[in-house]
């Protein structure tokens, strides 16, 4: 939890571009101290395989690997096939367009009041330069087994919390921390039932999780 993974320098040049269109939302503290945060999907450089954030609920059947449905169809560059578009959780599935990503709704208000109650404490007055990202990644419902009919499906949930060093240049490394807590077993029909109940309670229990490792890496993310 405690180990951050150091991107290159190139990849946080391309990233910060990236987000430089988007105005972050400015979080202030009782004594002046300030941060913006932004909160949108993770880059795919960040997620495993190579693929594309998940916007809406992804469940991802036995047929689906079958019969090859959703085969590198997250993957984040043209005939970008490799050993990681033959793992099921990269298949497309089912999207649920009904069930959009909860994090920008329920994690980002949460984190946005942890950050002011870290602010009013050890921000000192400080105006952050940096903005500290908060990126979705991964929000799906997989089959555990693939030669079961009753086979269990896990609901998965990962965030990325990545911010630039203050003191940093254009060039300097950005710090990244993930957060993807044990996925919760049930059965695919206790999922599904009153319009994924389940799904949306559970999912709300992860990332209570990663909201507290939020709070933890603060004092990490936002080193002066």
């Amino acid at each position: 939890m405690n180990n951050f993974n150091v991107l290159s320098c190139l990849t946080a040049v391309v990233l910060l571009s990236g987000c430089a269109s988007v105005k972050p939302s400015v979080i202030e503290g009782k004594n002046k101290s300030s941060v913006g945060v932004l909160y949108h999907a993770a880059p795919a450089e960040f997620n495993d395989g190579n693929v594309y954030s998940d916007p809406v609920l992804r469940e991802v059947t036995p047929v689906h690997s079958a019969t090859g449905m959703g085969l590198a169809l997250l993957s984040a560059a043209l005939g970008n096939l490799t050993t990681a578009s033959f793992d099921k959780d990269t298949y497309k599935g089912n999207l649920i367009k009904t069930l959009k990503n909860p994090t920008l709704d329920y994690f980002a208000p949460k984190a946005n009041q942890a950050l002011r109650v870290w602010l009013d404490s050890q921000g000192a007055g400080y105006a952050y330069q940096q903005p500290l990202n908060v990126g979705y990644s991964t929000w799906s419902l997989i089959y555990k087994n693939l030669n079961r009919s009753d086979s269990l499906y896990e609901l998965k949930y990962k965030v990325f919390f990545y911010k630039k060093p203050e003191k940093g240049s254009i060039f300097s490394s950005l710090i990244k921390q993930a957060c993807s807590p044990a996925p919760v077993e049930a059965n695919l029909a206790d999922w599904r039932n009153d319009h994924y109940a389940k799904v949306k309670v559970e999912t709300q229990r992860l990332m209570d999780q990663c909201l507290q490792q939020f709070e933890q890496q603060l004092p990490i993310l936002l080193k002066k």
